[in-house]
């Protein structure tokens, strides 16, 4: 039974020394005074952490907290590791500086999607990422993830004309550079306020897809310091938390306290973009994968800036467990000191059992009121206990559950036998084992849980029972799903978004060489689609690519592929390509669907389409190369177009 008391002891310490540090470091007669380094001036990028300063979650968590702007040119980073400040906002190049040596450790993501991007004027000009590779362009420091992009299209980055960052749009807007990088979140405000036609480059557009604004610290603050850090880190997110639902009020403050160089329509601008890449609704702010920033560390390898076996686990912070176990144990042998010292008073003779009670009691307290579903099984599966979280996942009290079979009582008729073999693994090799099994609650409702069983000798040392810790993640499995949507689909149109086509591409052209078949691209570009949108608003110009994209799918067999690309430009993959004529054929049907009048509440709209296509392996074997001799045959059409109706 001591097993268990110091497992579940384990299970619970976090919860209790970080409440127990809270309240030790909210003293108001002494606050410890931390800088926190800011990647750029005040603006509502940084909305949180006044936020967390005007309402006091940095005071009561015993912290005076000072915020460092930003110059043209400072490393955010590099200040926090000189000392400059013991926190800092910073970039996913934080991978970098962790694999040259530098101790930083992530405390939270901000942005769950990196703002980055890369712009270009349209005017005369129409760039695609191959054409823009050639121009003249600002890039800023820390933009490893647009050079990846530029990589990924297979670019050659040395070949890029870049010129020093002015972080002024105007010199984009004059000309004197052709492409610059930028925060969607912020500048795009200028082009937009002043009516200007833009394009806009995203790497998420390729695959490429960091997080945004990480808030971190170095290896010797959460070494030195686990409580101070994990107080920063808690309350830093409570302040954004209420920065993302009270972001008129934000504005206001920074108005008031913080900067006067944006309007309040800039900052409520900035405030809504910064929404839709945080996407508080879906995802829980701070929140990161491990396995996600792995994928960024591969970006970088395939930059040729990590080596391959690079492992980005210890730059992630988690609470110090096991500091916070030692902590609890030192704080409940004080406890049970003073009880030994009372039990003596009162008499030898009933030590001993008045200490058994008090740890049982603890036992059985621990097991009642644990943040887990707890349930203790013997060898035949029936219910020995059952915890009050137990019920509360279930839907079974305590008194309908214990006597039974648990395998009855909340397993699937078609997974009993699974669970059984796993739990008697457990028994047989005497250690934890893990699953993740679907369940049956009382109402009949089927939930996903996520279980560990421990096997341990009650009081009859013959007699082998298993301790089932379970926690319902039937909703977020679900958010799961509903983040992959979110980052493989196109929100207006539905269609599979660029990253996703272009890996349903790569894997098609392997099946095509596996299988010696013929595929074809199509490259679709629309036309007179910026009138719609300059003349009607991009509300209208919404509504014409969804029925575009409607139309386009329709026109292809359940086998082949669609995807937008970006703005008005599609690409469909035929798969399966039997004879040249066909594929004429398909182009034509596509060309007399968009041709179609659209109705749009009283307007009827016209737009037609310009399609190049390309065919493995009649013209090249690799998925880019196919794209590039397609995009080249769209803009021949597009060009002959324009010539016949002159």
């Amino acid at each position: 039974m001591n097993v268990i008391v110091l497992q579940l002891i384990k299970a619970v310490g976090l919860w209790i020394v970080c409440g127990l540090s809270c309240i030790a470091m909210a003293s108001p007669s002494q606050l410890t005074p931390v800088k926190l380094q800011l990647k750029w001036q005040h603006q509502f990028q940084f909305a949180g952490y006044y936020a967390a300063l005007e309402q006091g979650y940095y005071r009561d968590a015993g912290l005076d907290v000072t915020l460092v702007e930003a110059d043209v040119g400072k490393d955010s980073i590099q200040a926090v590791i000189n000392g400059e400040a013991e926190f800092g906002v910073g970039t996913s190049e934080l991978v970098l500086n962790y694999s040259n040596g530098d101790p930083v450790v992530v405390l939270a993501a901000i942005m769950q999607h990196s703002p980055l991007g890369l712009a270009t004027i349209k005017s005369n000009n129409r760039f695609n990422i191959h054409q823009l590779a050639s121009q003249t362009m600002m890039i800023e420091p820390s933009s490893a993830e647009l050079f990846a992009y530029f990589k990924s299209e297979g670019v050659d980055i040395d070949q890029l004309n870049l010129v020093k960052h002015s972080h002024n749009t105007q010199d984009l807007i004059d000309g004197k550079v052709q492409a610059m990088s930028i925060y969607t979140t912020d500048e795009t405000y200028d082009f937009e306020s002043k009516g200007i036609d833009y394009q806009l480059f995203r790497p998420i557009m390729s695959g490429i897809d960091f997080y945004g604004d990480n808030l971190f610290t170095t290896q010797d603050m959460v070494d030195r310091n686990p409580e101070l850090v994990e107080a920063f880190r808690q309350a830093s997110i409570k302040g954004w938390q209420y920065a993302m639902q009270h972001s008129e009020a934000m504005i206001d403050l920074i108005i008031a306290h913080y900067s006067q160089r944006k309007t309040q329509a800039h900052l409520r601008y900035e405030a809504d973009k910064m929404r839709e890449l945080m996407k508080p609704n879906l995802v829980e702010i701070g929140y990161f994968n491990p396995g996600r920033w792995q994928q960024i560390s591969r970006t970088y390898v395939q930059l040729g800036l990590l080596s391959e076996k690079f492992d980005v686990s210890g730059m992630l912070y988690q609470f110090d467990q096991d500091r916070a176990y030692q902590q609890l144990k030192q704080w409940l042998y004080w406890m049970l000191m003073v009880l030994s010292v009372v039990t003596l008073i009162a008499g030898v003779v009933y030590h001993q059992y008045r200490l058994a009670t008090i740890r049982r009691k603890q036992f059985e307290s621990l097991f009642l009121n644990a943040p887990v579903s707890l349930m203790e099984l013997d060898q035949s599966g029936c219910v020995v206990s059952w915890n009050r979280e137990a019920e509360n996942t279930f839907q079974y009290t305590a008194k309908e559950a214990i006597g039974r079979n648990a395998y009855d009582l909340i397993v699937a008729k078609d997974k009993v036998s699974t669970v059984d073999a796993l739990i008697a693994s457990a028994w047989k090799q005497n250690t934890m084992t893990y699953s993740e099994n679907h369940n049956i609650r009382k109402d009949g409702k089927e939930i996903l849980c996520r279980w560990a069983n421990m096997p341990f000798e009650n009081e009859h040392k013959n007699q082998k029972h298993v301790i089932s810790m379970a926690r319902d993640i039937t909703s977020e499995k679900a958010l799961e799903g509903q983040l992959y949507h979110a980052a493989h689909y196109d929100e207006l149109t539905e269609l599979p978004n660029r990253a996703l086509i272009l890996a349903q591409l790569k894997d098609a052209l392997e099946d095509a060489k596996r299988y010696q078949s013929q595929l074809a691209v199509l490259f679709i570009d629309l036309n007179k689609f910026k009138p719609v949108n300059d003349r009607y608003g991009h509300h209208v110009g919404d509504e014409v690519l969804k029925q575009v994209a409607l139309r386009i799918k329709q026109t292809f067999r359940k086998n082949d592929l669609v995807g937008r690309l970006s703005g008005d430009e599609f690409i469909a993959v035929v798969k399966d390509l039997k004879q040249e004529a066909y594929l004429q054929k398909v182009i034509e049907k596509v060309c007399q669907a968009i041709d179609q009048p659209i109705q749009y509440d009283a307007l009827t709209l016209h737009t037609s389409a310009s399609i190049g296509s390309s065919q493995y392996p009649k013209d090249a074997e690799s998925e880019q190369a196919l794209i590039r001799i397609a995009d080249h045959a769209m803009y021949q059409v597009k060009s002959n177009d324009h010539s016949d109706s002159n």
